[in-house]
């Protein structure tokens, strides 16, 4: 089995431990387990390495480039998901622990770098 088949399995094993894990939280009619966030995140990230694989096994400056830009556009991203959680929890808008704020800012961060890593991929 090559890396990229790996990498894809790794993928659907922690999605379908996500639905597992959120089905639960729901079906008793709690807010989803906030790991269950991680693990989303986390097959995001098996299915975009996947992709990226072949690209940064060659470690040329395509690989760098890649690995740089999308870091730079993930920065920024991060920091609009900031403002607006920030902003949600000062004006009362939602009200949620900051156990599940962290997780879901945590999940959004992992989730941003590997697919704005495959966007400038699929760009350049």
């Amino acid at each position: 089995m090559g890396i990229n088949k790996a990498y894809v399995v790794f993928g659907v094993f922690f999605a379908l431990n996500a639905l597992l894990l959120l089905s639960v939280g729901i079906g008793t009619g709690n807010e989803p387990i906030p790991a269950s966030y991680m693990l989303i995140s986390m097959s995001i990230m098996g299915f975009c390495l996947s992709y990226l694989q072949p690209q940064f096994k060659a470690k040329d400056e395509r690989s760098r480039m890649i690995r740089e830009k999308g870091m730079f556009y993930s920065y920024f991203a991060v920091l609009g998901y900031i403002m607006v959680f920030l902003s949600l929890l000062q004006f009362n808008i939602v009200d949620i622990s900051a156990v599940t704020v962290l997780s879901v800012l945590a999940a959004m961060l992992i989730s941003t770098v590997f697919v704005s890593m495959v966007i400038v991929a699929k760009r350049h």
